[in-house]
């Protein structure tokens, strides 16, 4: 689980320029981002996601109830997250004592250990760099879509993510 805030502006990422040409790229004013809080599961490949004004305790409470509805039929569920300060405030932990969600927490400064750190990078790559959108509806709606349309990259996924990973019984 983690958060990501894309933000709509041009993000360039490499191309292709004749010696001596100039290319120009289009870009946005402004700071506009999207704020998601994520998770990713690594044995069935379903990607979860709850998008917000914010993330911090309140919003991520707030998903943790809709991972709790998706796994109803579950009596645990863990989920790997960073030292983000909305994973570790007291309300979360509060509400985790209740839960059937349980967070292991990862070393400090490792999000190579991360997995939804590489489909934050996949959406980069498909949606966001090398791309530009006029208005930032455009751009919301195209960063959603992805999400909305995972199945359709599910093989690119996989194979980005890593299949090859030991999966452990808590």
């Amino acid at each position: 689980m983690d958060g990501v805030h894309p933000q709509h502006n041009s993000t360039c990422a490499s191309a292709w320029i004749e010696k001596g040409k100039i290319k120009t790229i289009k870009s946005n004013t402004g700071r506009s981002r999207i704020n998601i809080n994520g998770v990713y599961n690594a044995e069935s490949q379903e990607i979860l996601i709850h998008e917000s004004q914010t993330i911090n305790a309140e919003t991520t409470i707030a998903f943790l109830k809709e991972i709790e509805e998706y796994y109803q039929n579950k009596t645990r569920v863990i989920i790997i997250v960073d030292n983000a300060r909305y994973y570790k405030n007291k309300k979360v932990t509060e509400y985790l004592e209740t839960s059937i969600i349980e967070f292991w927490f990862l070393p400090p400064y490792s999000p190579n250990l991360n997995l939804i750190e590489r489909l934050w990078k996949l959406l980069r790559k498909k949606i966001i760099n090398n791309k530009y959108y006029e208005s930032f509806k455009k751009f919301r709606t195209s960063v959603l879509s992805f999400f909305e349309n995972a199945n359709r990259y599910k093989e690119e996924i996989a194979s980005f993510i890593g299949q090859k990973m030991q999966l452990f019984e808590a």
